[in-house]
């Protein structure tokens, strides 16, 4: 009887986990969770809030890496896993790797039925950059042609000045053991022999530290790995998760109203579900329970698009003056593209002490001036009563799945306001270049003060010099684009009262050119 272990890779949400954990081991087959280490649950104790004594019989957990993205953390968690899964001994035929965010839309009977009709394929996009234009957006060859030391996400301007230098230099990796590279879905299938020579591989001191510098490694590690273990023709170059992503990039998100386009899709998992679609997992689990879903047999793995690429070509066609859903013609602005009320913008070093001066612009007529709503752990309105209903200030994850297009809904939440807020650089999320760029966007700039050499003094104050290297790099950012911006100096971090005034005449000007 052929026996599967699901590997799971899961950072929050612990209900739809464990539910999801429910289906997988209804057939006595075995799930294996790692649970991010940035998350402070205790998810062991909660199982047993959740799960009954047979899912808990065969639930595993893996040792808990805090994972990063694009970085090797995220194969490590998988590593994390696979070795859990060798330290229990247990015998089984297939592993596959799910998110958290995954869920059956078919049952685990008819993936075993599939998985012996095929005869022990291997389910793993292992796609030949040099063949196949696979990464939609972004860094291609560059990926793990040069060292990646930081993370863009948390360090863009030091993972973009990284990767300019190593160019500028020449300089370049080499792969270990004449590896052929390829990239493919982090989501797979493998055979438990194959994966057993992927474990013994990742110990090779020169394949892993070759990939803990390469960027987004998840998307290459196994793929590379596999190709070069595997006949090409035991590989079938797809995973058994269904999932899609727009011409931008970005994954689609499945929502309660997704039911009918997940049901027909020749796949055994979707990815992702919403943690708000509780419904769609419902009608998922009547769908897997009920006869038809029970016999639901899988012949050729087939995505089935047609409504969803009708949806866009209608939603293209747009209405004059007015935003389009789905689809930009630069996606990079999103919705911004479309926004023609005018905004404003403080964009200003960590140590500047802005509060008069928000203070001074909110006591105005007609103005709206935030604090810092793209603070990365939170929003922050700090203006009770004008929070948008649809962003929950502890809710980031919703303003981050789209930045212009959350800034574009709090302009319109206040209709007859010029909204304003705070942006402080570094800010890692490149809102600052957006604003930078957009034409409605009035910006104004706080420089610290040039103080990090003090006279009489041999030691350099770090903080304030590197707070004048950023802005600085900034400004001249600024002035390439030709934009205008309004200059104010702080004088030990605070902003002089005729600079305030300076600003609050410049602002008020706004509301009055604001569209009615």
């Amino acid at each position: 009887m052929m026996k599967l272990a699901f590997i799971i890779l899961a950072h929050n949400d612990p209900g739809n986990l464990f539910r999801l954990v429910k289906r997988l081991t209804v057939d006595n087959d075995l799930a294996i969770v790692h649970w991010d280490k940035k998350n402070p649950l205790d998810l062991q104790a909660a199982a047993k809030d959740y799960l009954d004594r047979p899912a808990l019989a065969r639930l595993r957990f893996a040792r808990r890496v805090a994972v990063e993205w694009g970085r090797w953390s995220m194969v490590e968690a998988t590593l994390a896993g696979m070795q859990e899964l060798e330290q229990s001994g247990e015998a089984v035929d297939y592993v596959v790797l799910l998110s958290g965010a995954d869920y059956l839309i078919k049952p685990v009977g008819a993936l075993k039925s599939f998985l012996r009709r095929n005869g022990g394929k291997e389910y793993i996009e292992c796609v030949d950059p040099d063949t196949d234009p696979w990464v939609v957006q972004g860094l291609v060859k560059e990926r793990f042609l040069h060292h990646h030391w930081f993370n863009w996400r948390d360090n863009p301007r030091l993972f973009d000045w990284s990767l300019k230098t190593q160019k500028k230099l020449g300089l370049k990796r080499k792969v270990p053991e004449n590896l052929k590279p390829h990239f493919g879905s982090q989501w797979w299938a493998l055979t438990w022999p194959t994966l057993q020579q992927v474990l013994a591989a990742s110990r090779r001191g020169a394949i892993r530290q070759f990939f803990k510098t390469t960027w987004v490694p998840d998307e290459m590690f196994f793929q590379t790995i596999v190709a070069s273990i595997v006949p090409k023709e035991s590989i079938v170059s797809s995973g058994l998760t269904f999932y899609h992503f727009t011409h931008q990039g970005k994954p689609l998100v499945f929502y309660n109203d997704h039911f009918d386009f997940l049901a027909k899709q020749d796949y055994f998992f979707a990815r992702k579900l919403s943690v708000q679609a509780s419904r769609l997992r419902d009608k998922l689990d009547a769908l897997i329970d009920s006869s038809t879903g029970s016999n639901a047999s899988v012949m050729t793995l087939n995505k089935h698009l047609d409504s969803y690429q009708y949806f866009i070509s209608v939603q293209w066609r747009g209405i004059p003056d007015r935003r389009v859903i789905g689809r930009q013609l630069d996606p990079w602005y999103g919705d911004l593209e479309w926004n023609k009320k005018p905004y404003f913008a403080v964009l200003s070093y960590h140590g500047a002490q802005l509060e008069p001066l928000r203070g001074a612009l909110n006591a105005l007529p007609g103005i709206c001036c935030y604090r810092e709503i793209f603070h990365g752990g939170h929003i922050d309105y700090a203006l009770p009563g004008k929070e948008h209903p649809l962003y929950p200030a502890n809710k980031p994850a919703l303003r981050d799945m789209k930045r212009p297009n959350f800034l574009v809904d709090l302009i319109n939440a206040n209709p007859s306001l010029v909204t304003g807020f705070i942006l402080r650089l570094p800010c890692g999320n490149e809102m600052e270049k957006m604003v930078i760029f957009d034409p409605q966007a009035t910006v104004i700039f706080i420089l610290p003060d040039d103080d990090y050499l003090p006279t009489g003094s041999d030691k350099l104050n770090w903080h304030s010099a590197f707070d004048n290297m950023i802005m600085y790099d900034y400004l001249a950012e600024v002035q390439r684009a030709g934009k205008k911006v309004t200059l104010l100096k702080a004088s030990r971090h605070v902003i002089p009262p005729e600079s305030i005034t300076e600003v609050s005449e410049q602002v008020r000007f706004l509301q009055t050119t604001a569209p009615r």
